[in-house]
């Protein structure tokens, strides 16, 4: 529906849209999500499919901002020349100027033809205070009353936004096996496939992340899963870390972990704006906001209990769920810490946590998942892939075994030696 609706306005657009003539994703992220349709107001925009009338009224919004879109990639030519002939290389220009042309195509329509005075004033703005992407710049942030004021009546409002809503939800846990069978003919993949794409779209991933909010209502408890220190989940804080378990971490050491782990932190938004996001990420079921993403902590969680390496007489539902099984009980250091658990033999001290962590492997391997998961979020990259939920599903075991082999082999080496 944007693509089509993006298409009848025209020209004038083409610097916000691709070779094939729709809106760029970045156009889509950064002006016609957040300036044009406002989800947060119309969240009835935001759903993967829509009704007659609610399309009818996104392409008629979208059309009616024809003239304003239009003046905003006119700004944006401007401040892109510009910034050529300014010599500025700091950024992304697309993911910097996309909401000031907006802006500036609201407040002033479009730009005058020969003013450069304007708009170098306009980049003196954005960058004069460049480095909007560092570590620094967000510790700067946390010692702002004002800002901090803001982001905790942010984190009040999008907690008390997140209602429960009726849902089947053991349906829907029992049609994610679905999606956990065999899948070794074409046609099988595309069942699972086809399962997936539906069980995405359900609206059991986000009531079950309400009901761990409230005592005795979820399936799990949080605290045996690792997602909180304490169950229920509580309200995130902004700055202080209730623990280090996911769901518990501030917003403040979200962004903070997501500035450490990016490589590319030009791509990110600027500090101000990546708390902004965090902080409603935060609050959402899961603390993940993309429902996709939703539906596959839910699958994680679904395997992760299942999984007991070191318990051999416990059975997998599922072909997924028994081939991670198989493979975490093949391991050398497993085999090796079931055979001394069997015998009743003392452990060596340094092996007392990787042997903890295996008898209750679902807390590493959620936590695990979780802050893949929530990489993914914050980068807007889609899980709806069924072959690549599997992977995903399959890798974090995988690493969380690696990391309990280099734990060991950190313990062997000195002795060793």
């Amino acid at each position: 529906m944007i693509d089509g609706a993006w298409r009848e306005i025209g020209a004038g657009v083409e610097v916000l849209s691709g070779r094939d003539g729709g809106p760029l994703s970045r156009t889509v992220k950064r002006i016609l999500d957040p300036l044009v349709f406002r989800l947060r107001v119309h969240p009835e925009f935001s759903a993967p499919l829509l009704s007659a009338d609610v399309a009818q009224a996104l392409h008629t919004e979208l059309l009616a901002h024809a003239d304003t879109l239009r003046a905003c990639a006119a700004w944006f030519a401007v401040l892109k020349a510009r910034r050529r002939a300014l010599r500025i290389t700091d950024g992304n220009a697309q993911e910097l100027y996309f909401t000031v042309c907006f802006e500036l195509a609201v407040t002033r329509g479009e730009p005058r033809g020969g003013d450069t005075d304007g708009p170098d004033a306009i980049l003196r703005e954005v960058h004069g205070g460049r480095d909007t992407h560092a570590v620094e710049a967000l510790d700067a942030l946390l010692v702002d009353p004002a800002g901090l004021r803001e982001l905790a009546a942010q984190v009040e409002r999008a907690w008390a936004d997140v209602r429960p809503a009726p849902a089947d939800v053991d349906g829907f846990l029992d049609r994610l096996r679905a999606v956990h069978g065999d899948a070794s003919t074409r046609r099988e993949r595309h069942e699972r496939q086809q399962a997936w794409s539906a069980l995405v779209t359900e609206d059991a991933p986000h009531a079950l992340g309400v009901r761990i909010r409230t005592a005795g209502t979820a399936p799990w408890s949080v605290v045996d899963l690792g997602l909180c220190a304490t169950a229920p989940q509580q309200r995130p804080d902004v700055v202080d870390d209730r623990s280090n378990r996911p769901l518990d971490r501030s917003v403040a050491e979200r962004v903070r972990a997501t500035l450490r782990r990016s490589r590319d932190r030009e791509r990110l938004p600027a500090v101000p704006e990546l708390c902004a996001e965090e902080a409603d990420r935060a609050c959402a079921p899961w603390g993940l906001l993309a429902e996709d993403l939703q539906a596959t902590m839910v699958n994680g969680v679904v395997v992760g209990v299942q999984l007991a390496p070191l318990d051999t007489h416990a059975e997998a539902d599922t072909a997924l769920v028994s081939g991670i099984q198989a493979r975490l009980r093949k391991e050398a250091y497993v085999l090796h810490a079931r055979r001394l658990l069997a015998d009743d033999q003392a452990l060596h001290p340094r092996q007392h946590h990787v042997v903890t962590e295996l008898a209750g492997f679902v807390r590493p391997y959620l936590s695990r998942l979780w802050a893949r998961l929530h990489g993914r979020d914050v980068w807007q990259e889609p899980c709806t892939d069924a072959a690549d939920m599997c992977a995903l599903l399959t890798g974090i075991a995988r690493s969380v075994s690696l990391d309990h082999r280099q734990q060991i082999k950190a313990m062997l080496d000195p002795e060793a030696a």
